[in-house]
């Protein structure tokens, strides 16, 4: 169980978000992917909080926040968050889209962020122009998860959530299969419409081009069994965030913290002893 746990609503423009927290000491945030919720970080929000303060949320329409109805903004909802909890600085852990809040959040709050942890991370901004490279492998992907949505939309629901979680979570095992299983079921209504997405407020200008401003200890995990166009995507970050370090997990998904805990662990343990 961990200590000192507290969990609410914090309220945020036209909105709530839902949160957890627990522990006390420097704060780690953990920002969950986009086809998952609050609960993939299940093993790290236990176990980190027996030396620090633990933060995890559902960003807008994920987990138990509801859905956004008009314009927001996910750097501003992180910042409403952690006033709330009355945390200054802390290191950002984010996963996919949670990755991209992270770099966003960390370019527009420089002061509040201690370190980052960027899981299979997105950038706001990135396009081909960028990892020119990569075009044949990103056309691949595309064409290949096609299906997905196409199955959700002719009613076959069960094919597309399996081919959901085959396209991003095909190295998991266990008990997290029925755990990735159950988040995306439960959050398929925003996973296929993006309801809430479709209201957040781009950064402007986007974090693509300023990258190199970003001045915090940086590790950038990417899964060899993820989707092949990520790998252009995790690359380019880490060589534009200076002194990035960028590691390829083995074996691991998209959610590499649930299919390799301990390259997870071995990673994030050393970008703290970095930024403290």
């Amino acid at each position: 169980m961990p200590a000192n746990p507290r969990s609410g609503f914090v309220p945020v423009v036209d909105g709530k978000l839902y949160f957890e927290a627990a522990g006390s000491g420097p704060a780690i945030v953990f920002i969950h992917a986009a086809i998952a919720d609050r609960r993939m970080w299940n093993r790290e929000f236990d176990l980190y909080s027996k030396d620090r303060t633990v933060v995890r949320y559902d960003v807008r329409g994920l987990g138990r926040s509801p859905a956004a109805t008009s314009a927001y903004s996910d750097v501003d909802d992180l910042r409403a968050l952690l006033e709330h909890l009355q945390i200054a600085k802390a290191t950002i852990v984010g996963c996919s889209n949670g990755g991209r809040i992270a770099l966003d959040f960390a370019l527009e709050n420089p002061g509040r962020v201690s370190a980052l942890l960027l899981v299979a991370a997105g950038v706001s901004g990135f396009t081909l122009e960028l990892a020119p490279e990569g075009k044949s492998v990103f056309e691949s992907d595309n064409a290949r998860s096609a299906k997905i949505p196409a199955d959700w939309k002719a009613g076959r629901r069960e094919e597309a959530l399996e081919g959901l979680r085959g396209y991003w979570a095909s190295a998991q095992a266990g008990a997290n299969v029925d755990l990735v299983r159950t988040m995306m079921r439960e959050n398929a209504g925003e996973i296929f419409s993006d309801a809430s997405a479709s209201h957040s407020r781009s950064l402007e200008p986007p974090a693509a081009g300023r990258l190199r401003s970003i001045g915090v200890p940086t590790i950038v995990l990417q899964g060899d069994r993820d989707e092949p166009g990520m790998t252009y995507i995790t690359g380019y970050i880490a060589r534009e965030i200076p002194h990035a370090k960028l590691v390829s997990v083995a074996g691991a998904d998209h959610l590499v913290n649930m299919s390799r805990p301990a390259e997870f662990d071995k990673a994030l343990r050393e970008l703290l002893g970095r930024a403290h």
